[in-house]
């Protein structure tokens, strides 16, 4: 298992003092982050709504976006090197509104060399009812290696720069 590379207690504390579109997540809290899985929670609040007062789908985005990709920095595959190809979000009705408490979970379904595909929940914490469910699959920029295929690797491009 990969240590994260940061705790979330770091993590949060960078989120709070961003100046920059991260800060949105600044009201979220990050629980736990390990083996490729995320857990966090927050309260709906004013600034997470539309206007009907329901929580906002791109907030949920946000979320998901955001926990899901540090969740996969702690996966035995992961690291902080990759880019979203694909993600999508289902919606279910009732919406959150504000003063609910949301919990969200993040799954790492599938860890792959080039390819890695995650699952994110958000519940109400406290009926427990399904808030919405996404999917979301990156591209891992810089793959990590195995010994054995870093082993290789390292030999092809030795053989390749005529360096042996």
């Amino acid at each position: 298992m990969l240590k994260p590379r940061v705790t979330p207690t770091e993590l949060m504390q960078h989120v709070r003092k961003s100046k920059l579109f991260d800060r949105v997540l600044g009201k979220v809290n990050i629980i736990s982050l390990k083996n490729g899985d995320g857990l966090a929670e927050f309260t709906v609040q004013e600034e997470h709504t539309n206007r009907k007062g329901e929580l906002h789908p791109g907030f949920v985005c946000s979320v998901a976006d955001y926990l899901s990709s540090y969740s996969f920095s702690t996966h035995e595959l992961g690291n902080n090197y990759h880019v979203s190809v694909d993600m999508q979000l289902t919606f279910y009705k009732p919406p959150a509104r504000m003063g609910d408490e949301v919990e969200v979970i993040s799954k790492t379904l599938h860890g792959g060399h080039s390819i890695t595909f995650l699952e994110v929940l958000l519940k109400n914490k406290n009926t427990g009812q399904l808030l919405a469910k996404g999917n979301h699959n990156m591209y891992l920029l810089h793959p990590q290696l195995s010994k054995k295929n870093a082993t290789e690797h390292a030999q092809k491009v030795l053989e390749q720069h005529e360096c042996k």
